[in-house]
């Protein structure tokens, strides 16, 4: 048997279901949770289920997740021949080869590089047979049209000519039975899948028909590997008091709430066997039976109609909350606890010289540090859209949708809150308020990018400083620059608290989460010397003065001074995808939020200043 390894985190993103994985010269798409094996266990996070609506989140099991061979028409790189694998094929040799070859090993065969998709979310397998048998031939008005004309018996092979140059048109599929072929060309542009009478299915790949849906979409023909075929719509949540506590956790209520046989009786009260599933519950808890009747009991005593759904941005605020105002107390600093946090006044730092003057500049920018720790973080995966991101397709395409794909890492970081007095003078700014609305303007011009965050001066002011921080906390605590990550904490204009904070963190997929590295850097002392170095750092770029005046950056200019050279992180650490980033709003001489802070560094700081 062949053995195919994907770390379990990556089951949520980048290879959770609806992701198109390549492994060796092989090619998978995942299928979605609603097929994922038994042993799959449950992940307890209340507040994130309620805001997605669902009843369970479960990480993958050990043994092992289905993924379905995609796409299904391979060629062999020595014969050129090409075969649509089956699944019945794929049970019996889980490692496609050429049945045409003589030659010795056989080849194994190899994923063709187009697929086709449609905006409503929709993927499959491009017609091979139609595109190789379609007559293309130029109409009066200069447009292509193409009918098709397939033999009954099509062998096709992908063919290469190297007497016509390089790129698409010099690769073609050709059928070996009536000579029939054309090249692939023109097989990105517009509708050319339509052309050829090729149509939606209205399923993916790993669907049967009998669960297709009806879709006129117009299929489109992209790489597989291009990043329009998967955008993974991820939900995430700390874990956060008092459901952190151990002596919440530890709670019989909380550890049956976990159980999905205990759910079971739950949810249908006359469940045939509802002893047996009771005792098989309490068998997995290490409770009593008589623990378990009465916990259930006194559920059904309290059982009352479903509220609506909390609103997804309630999340934010109440992780703020904990952060501004951890537990203190013995039982906050259980080890136990999912959640443990100290907070630090920022005048507590003992450094002097130059870092003496910027740490009291500091101290008006940003009233106190939050040292975490530990925490613990659940991500899942509601769902994910393709090509132009017109329709969420559902993580689980089930008939039972209370249950989505999860995963739970452990880690530490450092939160640091940000003086609303300073935030309020700055934002009033011409320069600031001009430079916030640019960029609002053109990510409303791109619909495709409603799910970024709105680009107010606030916004773009924590989202820039979180990169530079990543970038600097990189070199001093020793992680790698991907495995930090950046969470923040902005005030929505339509509502909730007046927030502004930057938590930066490491989590891991284990238990016993990271060393304590990172945690340390929120010290006063050690944080001013860390914002000092990413602050000076960014005052140049080695595109400069390129990227410091630029007026757009990034897609669609969806950033304006922030490049690759000075503040671009990996896209796993980021909240926007790299987006929504200006260099200048912090550490410009003119209008910089953090500009006497730099100008304390160099000794010659003006108090006068505004």
């Amino acid at each position: 048997m062949t053995i195919r390894k994907v770390r379990r985190s990556q089951t949520v993103s980048p290879f959770g279901p609806g992701a198109i994985i390549d492994l060796v010269g092989e090619s998978f798409v995942a299928e979605d949770v609603s097929r994922w094996p038994h042993g799959a266990e449950a992940i307890h996070m209340p507040r994130l289920a309620a805001s997605l609506q669902i009843h369970e989140i479960k990480t993958a099991p050990v043994r092992g997740l289905p993924y379905y061979r995609f796409p299904q028409w391979l060629f062999c790189p020595s014969c050129r021949r090409m075969e649509r694998w089956s699944t019945v094929r794929e049970k019996k040799d889980p490692v496609p080869r050429c049945q045409s070859c003589t030659r010795k090993p056989i080849p194994q065969l190899v994923p063709m590089r187009f697929v086709a998709v449609c905006a409503r979310g929709h993927l499959g397998d491009v017609d091979w047979r139609r595109w190789a048998h379609s007559a293309a031939r130029a109409g009066s008005s200069g447009r292509t049209s193409a009918g098709t004309s397939r033999c009954a018996d099509s062998r096709l092979t992908f063919e290469t000519n190297a007497g016509v140059g390089g790129g698409l048109h010099s690769t073609e599929v050709r059928c070996s039975v009536c000579g029939a072929s054309r090249s692939l060309e023109d097989l990105p542009t517009k509708e050319s899948l339509r052309r050829v009478g090729q149509r939606c299915t209205g399923r993916q790949p790993w669907q049967v028909d009998a669960e297709a849906v009806s879709c006129d979409e117009p299929l489109a023909a992209v790489q597989r590997g291009a990043s329009s075929v998967y955008f993974p719509e991820v939900v995430s949540a700390i874990d956060i008091p008092p459901e952190s506590n151990w002596s919440v956790l530890s709670s019989p209520a909380v550890l049956l709430k976990a159980n999905s046989n205990f759910n079971l009786v739950l949810d249908n009260p006359g469940h045939p066997a509802r002893s047996v599933l009771l005792g098989v519950a309490a068998t997995e808890t290490g409770l009593s039976l008589s623990e378990v009747e009465s916990v259930l009991s006194g559920l059904e005593t309290d059982a009352e109609p479903s509220a609506p759904a909390s609103d997804r941005a309630d999340l934010i605020p109440d992780e703020w909350m904990a952060l501004i105002d951890p537990p203190a107390g013995p039982d906050a600093y259980d080890r136990r606890n999912k959640f443990v946090a100290r907070k630090k006044d920022l005048t507590a730092t003992t450094v002097d010289g130059r870092l003496s003057a910027a740490a009291s500049e500091l101290t008006y920018l940003a009233t106190e540090v939050t040292m975490v720790e530990k925490l613990r973080e659940v991500r899942v995966l509601e769902g994910f859209k393709r090509h132009k991101a017109e329709q969420l397709i559902s993580a689980n395409l089930g008939p039972y949708r209370t249950l989505l794909p999860g995963v739970e890492v452990y880690g530490e970081g450092f939160f640091l809150r940000f003086n609303e007095d300073a935030l309020a003078t700055w934002e009033a700014r011409l320069e600031v308020i001009g430079r916030a609305h640019t960029l609002t303007d053109r990510k409303e011009d791109r619909p495709e990018f409603a799910w970024l965050p709105t680009p107010t001066s606030r916004f773009l002011l924590l989202h820039t400083f979180a990169h530079l921080l990543l970038r600097q906390t990189a070199f001093e605590a020793g992680y790698s620059a991907s495995s930090l990550r950046e969470r923040l904490y902005v005030t929505d204009p339509k509502s909730g608290p007046r927030m502004a904070g930057v938590l930066i963190y490491t989590a891991a997929g284990d238990t016993e989460g990271t060393l304590g590295g990172l945690v340390r850097l929120g010290e006063p002392d050690r944080l001013t010397t860390l914002v000092a170095g990413a602050l000076t750092a960014a005052r140049w770029c080695s595109f400069d003065p390129v990227c410091g005046e630029s007026t757009g950056q990034g897609p669609y200019g969806l950033s304006m001074a922030a490049c690759h050279a000075c503040s671009l992180v990996a896209e796993t650490s980021c909240v926007a995808a790299n987006r929504l980033l200006d260099r200048r709003l912090v550490v410009d001489e003119e209008f910089g939020f953090f500009r006497n802070m730099l100008a304390a560094i160099d000794g010659d700081l003006d108090t006068g200043s505004s």
